[in-house]
């Protein structure tokens, strides 16, 4: 979380530098729903990263919110978006922009919102709405949610626009708990009216596809290292694998990375 007692007291002397990046290609919004970025770069992983140097000071409990909204829409925006950092900046001798320059954004969000649920108004939790929108998305593409994906992917995104840690994981586990309750369907389906017998058979069945959906996660991480256009960046100079590097980048263990690798690349 961020420390807001961290900074001197002239925080008005900074600026904001935001970087958000993306999957698909958002060239024809640009000037459109979000003004164009200062800076742009690519990652590693092929995502663009698009940045924006926006006037004003966000590390304060009072102004993060301000941030909050407009990374929370970005999300409902452009649901492949995803926020990388955001730093202060007093230095750069660029015109920063000033937030009422995303209210595109903001009114492409809403209007998302309302066509997605036919509803006049949404709540303000915008943060909420997006773990719900990703929530949805887990299931159409899986027909279940991880847990351990949805919070992975909620503490990525917004661990410092919340108030803390365990508000975050509320979100997380309010929102699972109510798909999980109606059999992972979407919209507004009841309540599940399973017997204690088939609600426990239903989460055997469900602990089984998660450990088999977990699986095929690490073994794609492992792979889109060893794989991908950087492939070379995780071999020795005698060709063969750093087996510690790939597991440290994945996020997994040594005997998980060698499982997935050709035991001739192996040392």
């Amino acid at each position: 979380m961020i420390n807001y007692n961290k900074y001197n007291k002239n925080n008005q002397d900074f600026n904001t530098w935001l970087q958000i990046s993306f999957k698909e290609d958002i060239t024809d919004e640009l000037g459109n729903i979000v003004p164009y970025p200062h800076h742009h770069f690519l990652q590693k992983n092929g995502r663009l990263v698009y940045c924006w140097l926006i006037d004003g000071f966000f590390d304060t409990k009072k102004n993060t919110e301000y941030l909050n909204d407009i990374i929370a829409r970005f999300k409902i925006t452009f649901i492949d978006s995803k926020y990388v950092k955001h730093s202060k900046d007093s230095e750069s001798s660029i015109t920063p922009l000033k937030l009422k320059q995303f209210q595109g954004l903001k009114s492409k969000a809403k209007v998302i919102l309302k066509e997605k649920y036919k509803r006049a108004e949404t709540h303000q939790d915008y943060v909420w709405w997006c773990i719900k929108l990703y929530c949805e998305d887990l299931i159409r593409q899986d027909g279940l949610i991880v847990y351990s994906t949805l919070e992975s992917w909620a503490f990525e995104n917004f661990i410092d626009y919340t108030k803390d840690n365990s508000t975050l994981r509320a979100k997380c586990r309010s929102t699972y708990n109510w798909y999980f309750n109606r059999d992972w369907k979407i919209g507004r389906a009841k309540k599940s009216n399973k017997t204690k017998e088939e609600i426990m058979a239903t989460r055997q069945e469900h602990a089984k596809k998660i450990h088999t959906k977990l699986a095929e996660e690490t073994k794609r991480k492992v792979l889109n290292l060893t794989t991908g256009m950087f492939k070379d960046e995780y071999k020795k100079k005698n060709g063969t694998w750093n087996v510690s590097k790939i597991a440290k980048e994945s996020g997994t263990s040594r005997p998980t990375v060698m499982k997935y690798l050709p035991k001739d690349k192996l040392l």
